[in-house]
């Protein structure tokens, strides 16, 4: 059983909701192109100028201000969503810290977070976003 399939239900008004709110799998898309971008600035092959104080905010991508906003409404209390919004919190927090340690030269750290913390943050996100998509297309 999915992780959000009990809150679900038979409810597919709240579902639908959900669906008019935020594309989930463009936050999937999303977080999944974070890669790519930490990797072109390790490579040193980035045009963008990333603010490590900017990338940390968990609340500026579409889904950081759907879980900081609407997605209250229908998860407020529930473990799985606490999860989910820690675990995205974590996300932009580990991506800053490559970032800073990148600006500071320091790439093997960067490197040693990139490959590590990072993306077992990453995966958390993905893996909960995945499963709430299910959940959201299930008849």
């Amino acid at each position: 059983m999915g992780i959000f399939s009990r809150l679900f239900g038979q409810d597919q008004g709240k579902k639908h909701s959900i669906r008019n709110e935020i594309d989930i799998t463009e936050a999937i898309n999303a977080h999944m192109k974070w890669k790519a971008r930490l990797q072109r600035c390790l490579d040193g092959n980035s045009e963008e100028k990333l603010d490590p104080m900017l990338v940390c905010r968990d609340d500026q991508c579409a889904l950081g201000k759907w879980i900081h906003g609407p997605a209250l409404n229908h998860f407020h209390g529930d473990e799985e969503f606490n999860a989910l919004r820690s675990d995205h919190a974590q996300f932009h927090y580990v991506a800053s810290n490559v970032v800073y340690k990148i600006q500071q030269d320091d790439h093997a750290g960067a490197m040693a977070i990139f490959n590590g913390e990072y993306v077992q943050a990453s995966r958390k996100v993905i893996h909960t976003l995945t499963e709430l998509n299910k959940q959201l297309n299930e008849a």
